[in-house]
Order: C-alpha cells, then structure tokens, then sequence
C-alpha cells in the first residue's frame, strides 16, 4: 500500500516553496510532527502541499479542504505536475477504495448527526432547565408544557431554538473527548475507510477554519489515525484572542508557531505574483444622506446640552452634568465607593479621570484641589469634542442616572442610550460597547459610491481596451441592513444588484457586458444574452451535465434560471468564470462569500472592493484574487480598488475611512519612492492612523490623481523592482509634507549653473546626507548606511537610512524631524541661504548658454534650522554638523540658542517665518 514508486514533483519549485519545503524538511528530520505554514493566495500551497507528500514524506496522506472546488484542484493539481508513477488511480476525491492521496471536503469527515435520539434528548434537558433556572417555569412539567405550546403555535421559532440547544450539547461533547460520537454514519464510515489505508499525514487546507466544530472533531480524528504528521496551510492565520480560550489553545496545540511566512512582496519580487497597486476614491453623501446625518448630529448636540443644563426641577434629581462630575472628581468616587488618592482612581478609570478634567476645563469650570491640571501628553492627544464626551455620558448614564431613583432619570437614561446607539455606541450594564450605527451604514452604502464605480470603472476602460477584466464585489446580493436607515438609502444598497444596475445605465460601463453572480442568482446584461446563452449551452453539454437553462427578462438585464439539481453555484461560478476569463464578459459582479476564499480568475486586472469587511482573513482572501499572474498577459499589473465616503464635518464623518484603514493595516503596497510598506500610507502619503490629511477639501484634485496612477501600469511595475531581493526587516522612516516657501533658489555652493535650484525633493536629500554624516561622524550611527529619499506624490517625501540598524534608523529620522520641524527653544540652530538669480536686459538678448553669464547673482536667508538634538549636546558636535551643512547645503555658522541673544534671535526667525513648517509622520517600510 505504501509503494510509492518513481512518485515525484516534475517541475521546478519557486524560491518561496524551496524556503518553505527546507524548514518542513528541518522540522521533519528534528521529528516534528506539527507544520505550519503561511502563505499569500496564488503562492503555490497546493504544489508545496504535495511537494511534502510526494518528495519528503512519501506516506499515504489525507488532503481536507473547506469545500469542492478546493477539494478538487488538489487531485487536478497532482495529476497535472507530478509522476505519478502509474498510480493515477490512487489519487482520490472518494474514500472507496484505499488511495495514497485522498483529497476530501472538511464536511465529509465531521458532519454531525441530524436525528440522533441521544442528542435530542440531552438538548431538551438543557432547554427545560434553562426555563426553570430563568424562573420561566417551575417544574420540568411546566418547562415541557411550554415547550410543546411553543412547537405547536410557533414551530418556526421552535426548530430554531431547538436547534441551538442541540448545538450546544454536539459542542459540549467534542469539547469534552467525545466528538467522534456525535458524528454522521457518513462521516463514520469515511473515517473507518481512511484507517485501513494507514494515514500517515493530514494536509490542512486554509487551515484557519479549523475553530470551533472542525477543530475539535479534528482533535480526535487525528488520535483515530495514530497522530500522523499534520501540515497547515493557510493565507490568513485567525486571530487568535478573537475566539474561545478552549478554541485558540487547541488551534495552537494543533499546528504551533508558524513555521514559515512568505510576505507578498516577495512573492512579487520573485515574478510569482502579478504587481499591483492599491488605489481609493472618495466621494461625499448626497443631499438627502446628509440631511440625515446631520439630522442624528442635531439630535446628539441637544441631548448633549439637556444633560449639560441639568433638569429644571432639580429635587430628587441627578444633578447636571458639571456639579456630577465635580463631585465625582472632588470625592474621588467610583461606583464601588471612594478610593483614597488620585492615583488610585486614575488607575480604576483613566478614560473618565482624563475625560472629565478636560470637558470641566473647556467649560471654564475649576479643578477640585485634589485633581492635578492634565498632562501635556493628554493635552497633545487633541481629543474631539465627541471622543470626551462619550466616555463621559457613559459614566454618567450608568452611575448616575440609571441609579437615581427618579423616573425622569431613567427616561432621559433611555434616550441617551438611543441618541448614542445611532452614533454606534451601545451602552450595556458593564460598559460601552461598538454596534451598528445606522449612521455608519449611510457612509458605508453612500449612492454616490456608484457614480464612483462608473468612474473608476471609465477610466480603465480608457487604459486596458478589451483587456480589461474587472470583479465587483460587495457583502451581499441585496441588503436588509438598511432597515435602520429606512427612507434614506435605497432598498438594495450595498448589495451585488444594486451595483449591477448601476453599471447598465451608462452607456461606457455597460459595453462591459456585466454579469452578476452569487450563491443563488445569475443575471446577465440584456446586450450580452443572446451571446452567452449558446455558450452556455455549449458548457453545459460539454461537461455532460443535466441543466435546461431558461431566462426571465428584466429591465436592462436578464435573470438566467437552470432546471435540474445539478444547476449549483459550483457548476456555474466554474461556467461563468471561464467566459469572464475568455472575454465573453469583462466584468463580474458578486459577493465575497461566492468571489473570495477559492474562487480562481488569473486575469483579473481590476479589483474594486465595496465590502465592509475588515479582518485580515477575508481582506488577505479577497485580494489575493487579483495577485494571480495572467499566463496571456505576463506584463500585467493589477489595481485594488476603495471607494471611501467622507463627512468630515459631521461626528462620524470618518467612520467609512476607519474601515478603510482597518482593511489594510496588514496589507503591503508599494509606494511611489519603491518603499514596500504596509498599512494604509502605502496607497498614499496622506493617509494616517488618524485620518487622511487635506484630502476632504480637494476630494476632485485627489481622485484624478489615483485615476492618473491606475493608468500608469507601467510606472507601477518598475516601482515593484521585480527581480531584486526583499528584506523583510522594515526600516524606521520619516514623511514630510513642508508647507509652502521651504524650498527655491539655487545652492550657493555652485560655482556654475550646472547644479539646479532647489525643489523639496532634492533640499530634503541634501539636509538628510548631512544629517547622516554629521551623525556617523560623531559616533551616533554604527553604520555607514546609504541614504534613500523619494517624492512620495501629492507634496509628501520621504527619507530613511538604507542597510541601517533598527536603532540608527529610529536616530536618524528624529534628527530629520528636529531639523526640518520648527524652531521649538532650540540648543543651537543654522542658517540656510540660497542664491538668487534673475535676467538683466543684457541676459535676455543673449543665448542661454552665454547670457546666463550676465544674469544677476544675490544671496537671501531662506530660514534657520533647528540643529538636531543628538548633535547638540556640546559645541563640538554643533560644529562637526556645520561642517556637513556647510557641505552638503548651506553656508552658515550655528548659533547658541540658550543665550539672550541666541534666543532674541530664535523669536525674530519665528516671527519673519523663518522657520520650517511642516507635517510629518513616522513610518517603517521595506525594500
């Protein structure tokens, strides 16, 4: 059984499964029998997988993937690339016979049982004693009797329930050793047919599923075969603090630490994933969503006031919001009592300490003697109004009028918590918790996302003709999450069919002839039917399936209806990709549960992303569809597309660009300076952990740029720099954006006019040489390391250190924002002068190359410069940075800060503004 022959890979593996295969092969010599690996979509798990069967352990091994599609491109996979020695017959999707490969479903070995007495049983007893506990009945004959009314009167309702218990207990036992026993007499006997074979390793597919139901049974599955050797494999590893303790410890019993990671760039790099770019559109709400938020806005701000006022009839009231918090902070209470020091409150809640300090000093109201002033850091963290105020409310919903023993309390309690669950803010007994704001769904299903999607969607027509292949996808086929903002958004926002419909009212976007498809509808443009119809037909009978496919005309589309069982979302998503892969259709639209995990179309090249999902599963799941390479279209570059809804004036004006930001902090890009970076700054510069900075007053100016970038393939597949190494150590680095006047003129360090007058760009490499310089000079870096910079688009530039320790690096980028920041009571400081150059009459009549001769020459002070701080603890080192200064950018001597005239001379730079202005940010990124 265990004869495995001349079975082996044929081809080559990448540099990516040749480092994976060498640490599974390591593990394996050490005995390690848990192996775990992660890497992107389209990185070759499938091909590593069976590598592992085929070349290192070479015994017969189960393959468990999470569905069909899956299950079946193993066995496509092992009989497309590897010998298999004649034993093609032992590569199975079946347990009927004993297989040296046999590649299953995770449902086929751990379907639980439907009917089981023994599980019914014990799901009722947990029912009635729940109602007795509750005090819903109190006998277990009470307990059966509603029981039996409810099957009766509301069996819906019943199943539903039911169900839920027998949940429970099938959980409850795999939990506890016994999951074996709750299984399905299918599930049993695949399992009995897999032992005989002697299984001598199981292959995890997109092994992340394996929490919960799967996991546990999995546990035991694993001591039934013996414990064989166990390989994980998976793109996004699950956050393990989001689930059960009991889940997250097994998860890790299971396959422990990662093994080996391959970082998507790298994967670039190595020609084995297409280049990309990451790419956002913004948009505003329209009118009425405005009025809307607005409208929720108003509402806030009153009950804000009602609360600040404080009830007219104060007797046996809570008192205003002010005299509240004063006695709270005065007598340092907590809803347990007094703690004895400030210290010690802050400790039992900061957010309220920190919070109420604030909003009393923005009322002009007195800190009680025992309250220290806020902290700088505080003061710094430049809270909004909003973000005070709702730690407050909270606090004072909870322990003081949710406490009070007067009605009027608890009303103005109720419409509180109502006012703050429109913003998403759900107030419970133990505390704040996020929920859905109906707010957030306005911004996240704006209709304006739609003319957006036009755009988008024109202009890579515009730059790919017809070999553009774009995919749509949303979170739903049609929404009923709009029940909370009734009146405001369409019935289908958000949904697949509204973002099909809206491609066929323009007459560009529906020359795409888009088709949508998700787990229960098919629908096809009205110009493309005729068309497809035939080649559907022509599918259908040339896989020998038993289908009639029939049509129902709707306005502007058609919806494409299949008679038979056989007509399934695995049939015709595997139908419709083919055509969408040949062109038939150039645009698909769907839901990320029919178009993410599984779902393969290398020729992608257009991805727009209108989900709001934000966990890096779905996020890694999703765009790795577009990563794919395109075997017709080698130089293919694909763009990721965001469209994000702003209301910056309004108190959830940026929830959409949160999402936004969630979606990609584990998301690399690259940049335009070839820096690999990961978070939302790599789509660009502008975008912080906070917010995107200057965009909302110039959305038009924004969006032709990222229109100008997805035009640019080209650009983007030379910034990839594929063919060279990437160092997946990241780099401290720092971003600048210098306000208007920092740079011009010409260097007075030329003596010709060969050099060219200063732009940001090159001032900010000049500064950053002699900043390093005069830092390895001094023995503040260790190493001699290389200088990179780059304009990062949109007036945003970068600088960091190249082959840099983690620690010269972080040196390095302090001493630049010291420097290029503003005269903040600096030690010492330097001046900058530049040359100033103009034409004479003389000049004018002459040509260039000899009247520049003649043109006249002065010298200006442009602005004075902080010395860095590393560099100015004593003269000397103040004097080795004007070396490198004098050098590199400017003449000029520094200048003792500390001294009277030293500091009349910082105050005089400040007021003729000349001193450096600027925002900045710290970032790390990758080469």
């Amino acid at each position: 059984m265990n004869n495995f022959g001349e079975i082996g890979f044929s081809g080559k593996l990448r540099p990516s499964q040749l480092a994976s295969s060498d640490i599974i092969r390591k593990q394996l010599d050490a005995g390690e029998k848990n192996l775990h690996i992660v890497a992107p979509p389209g990185s070759g798990k499938t091909v590593l997988g069976l590598y592992t069967w085929s070349d290192l352990v070479r015994l017969p091994t189960l393959v468990l993937s999470p569905n069909s599609a899956i299950q079946a491109q193993w066995v496509a996979r092992a009989k497309e690339l590897f010998n298999l020695d004649g034993k093609e017959d032992q590569i199975l999707t079946n347990t009927n016979s004993p297989g040296l490969l046999t590649s299953l479903t995770y449902q086929s070995v751990t379907l639980p049982k439907r009917d089981d007495k023994n599980l019914d049983d014990a799901a009722m007893k947990i029912w009635i004693n729940k109602l007795i506990s509750e005090n819903e009945a109190d006998s277990e004959d009470t307990a059966e009797a509603w029981i039996k009314d409810l099957e009766d009167n509301n069996n819906d309702y019943f199943n539903d329930r039911f169900n839920s218990y027998r949940k429970q207990v099938r959980d409850d036992f795999a939990s506890h050793g016994n999951a074996l026993w709750v299984l399905h007499e299918s599930s049993k006997k695949n399992l009995e047919n897999l032992a005989k074979t002697g299984i001598g390793m199981i292959i995890l597919d997109e092994c992340h599923h394996l929490l919960g139901h799967w996991g546990r049974v999995l546990s035991e599955i694993r001591e039934y075969f013996g414990n064989p050797i166990v390989l994980g494999l998976t793109a996004t590893p699950p956050d393990i603090g989001s689930v059960s303790i009991d889940d997250g410890e097994r998860y890790k019993e299971f396959f422990g630490e990662v093994d080996y990671e391959v970082p998507v760039p790298a994967l670039v790099r190595d020609s084995n994933l297409s280049p990309y770019q990451d790419l956002a559109y913004f948009v505003r709400p329209n009118p009425e969503e405005l009025q809307y938020i607005a409208n929720v806005d108003k509402e806030f701000e009153e009950l804000i006031e009602e609360i600040s006022n404080g009830p007219e009839d104060t007797s046996n009231r809570t008192p205003k919001l002010d005299i509240w918090l004063t006695e709270v902070l005065s007598k340092l209470l907590l809803p347990s009592g007094s703690v004895k020091n400030w210290t010690s409150f802050v400790k039992r809640d900061e957010n309220l300490a920190n919070s109420a300090r604030l909003y009393l000093l923005y009322k002009e109201i007195e800190l009680p003697e025992n309250v220290p002033f806020p902290e700088q850091k505080l003061i710094d963290l430049d809270l909004t109004k909003n973000q005070v105020m709702i730690t407050l409310l909270d606090r004072y919903i909870r322990h003081g009028l949710l406490r009070s023993k007067n009605e009027k309390d608890h009303e103005l309690a109720e419409l509180a918590i109502q006012r703050l669950r429109m913003l998403g803010h759900q107030i419970t007994e133990t505390g704040m918790r996020p929920c859905a704001s109906p707010v957030g769904r306005v911004m996240a299903y704006a209709s304006a996302k739609y003319d957006a999607l036009r755009d988008v969607l024109t202009a890579e027509m515009q730059a790919l003709g017809p070999d553009i292949r774009a995919v749509i996808v949303t979170d739903f086929e049609k929404t009923s999450a709009t029940a909370l903002v009734e009146g405001v958004l369409d019935k289908n926002a958000g949904g697949a069919i509204a973002a099909f419909r809206s491609l066929l009212i323009d007459e560009t976007t529906d020359r795409l002839n888009p088709v949508l498809m998700t787990g229960s509808t098919v629908l096809v443009d009205d110009d493309l039917c005729e068309i497809i119809i035939p080649k559907f037909k022509d599918w259908i009978k040339e896989k020998e399936l038993d289908i009639k496919i029939e049509y129902v005309e709707k306005e502007g589309y058609n919806e494409i209806r299949g008679r038979g069982n056989q007509w399934k979302p695995r049939y015709y998503t595997e139908m419709i990709t083919e055509l969408f892969q040949e062109g038939v259709t150039k645009c698909l639209v769907g839901t990320r549960g029919l178009l993410g995990e599984g779902w393969d179309a290398s020729r992608i090249n257009v991805l727009i992303d209108l989900t709001t999902v934000t966990t890096s599963m779905s996020i890694n799941q999703l765009r790795g569809r577009s990563f794919r390479l395109d075997k017709k279209n080698p130089e293919k570059v694909a763009n990721n597309w965001d469209i994000v809804c702003l209301a910056e004036e309004f108190s959830k004006g940026f929830d959409d660009y949160h999402r936004f930001k969630r979606k990609h902090s584990r998301l690399y890009g690259v940049c335009d300076d070839s820096a690999i970076e990961k978070g939302v700054g790599h789509v660009h510069a502008a975008f912080t952990e906070v917010r995107p900075e200057g965009i909302s007053e110039t959305l038009d100016v924004f969006n032709e740029e990222m229109i100008r970038r997805a035009r640019n393939r080209e650009r983007t597949r030379e910034l990839w720099k594929i063919g060279e190494p990437f160092d997946a150590e990241p780099k401290e680095a720092i971003e600048m954006k210098m306000k208007d006047g920092f740079s011009g003129g010409w260097p007075i360090l030329s003596t010709s006019f060969q050099r060219p007058e200063w732009n940001d760009e090159s001032l900010v490499l000049a500064i950053a040489t002699a900043v390093s310089g005069a830092l390895r000079e001094t023995g503040n870096l260790d190493t001699n390391p290389t200088i990179a910079s780059g304009d990062r688009g949109g007036g945003w530039m970068r600088a960091y250190l190249e082959d840099a320790s983690e620690e010269d690096s972080k040196i390095f980028t302090e001493a630049m924002e010291q420097v290029l920041g503003p005269l903040d009571n600096p030690r010492y400081m330097i001046p900058r002068q530049v040359k100033m150059i103009s034409d004479t009459w003389v000049s004018k009549l002459l040509p260039e190359v000899i009247g520049k001769y003649f043109r006249t020459k002065k010298k200006r002070l442009a602005m004075f410069h902080s010395v860095p701080k590393k560099l100015a603890q004593n003269k000397e080192d103040a004097a080795i940075f004007q070396k490198h200064w004098n050098f590199e950018v400017s003449p000029g001597e520094v200048m003792y800060g500390y001294s009277k005239q030293g500091r009349e001379r910082v105050r005089w730079a400040v007021e003729k503004n000349l001193s450096p202005r600027g925002d900045f940010h710290s970032k790390s990124v990758f080469t």
